[in-house]
């Protein structure tokens, strides 16, 4: 599928430490047209959000600095709108769940397919 108008005026934050993850996530995403900004640790997409605006964030649970629930609440309350997608090889149910209730609109257990990713950003696009 090519990329679409619409994407292209989409920016996406992944915030991953694992540089194989994120080389991977930007290769699938600028496939279909996203423009995307890969950093490998919480402090820097902490900056990077605060430089720009971005549509929507990808971020791992397990950071080199920090955890990523508590970038997904630091996010949420000052960009409550920002559709927040929480990626974790580390998780459970429960986990799941609290990065819901900290404003995280989907979350996907590595590995995972691109389709799946696709599919949860083009959802929480469309809200």
């Amino acid at each position: 599928m090519p990329p679409t108008e619409t994407n292209k005026n989409v920016s996406i934050l992944v915030i991953d430490d694992e540089p194989s993850v994120g080389d991977a996530l930007r290769l699938v995403l600028e496939a279909k047209g996203y423009e995307v900004v890969v950093v490998t640790n919480g402090g820097d997409g902490i900056e990077q959000w605060r430089k720009r605006c971005f549509g929507l964030l990808i971020v791992d649970l397990v950071l080199s600095d920090t955890y990523g629930l508590q970038i997904i609440k630091h996010i949420h309350q000052h960009q409550p709108e920002v559709p927040i997608v929480l990626i974790t090889g580390h998780a459970g149910p429960q986990v799941f769940a609290e990065a819901r209730k900290l404003g995280a609109i989907g979350t996907l257990a590595k590995p995972f397919q691109p389709a799946e990713i696709l599919a949860l950003i083009t959802a929480a696009l469309a809200q």
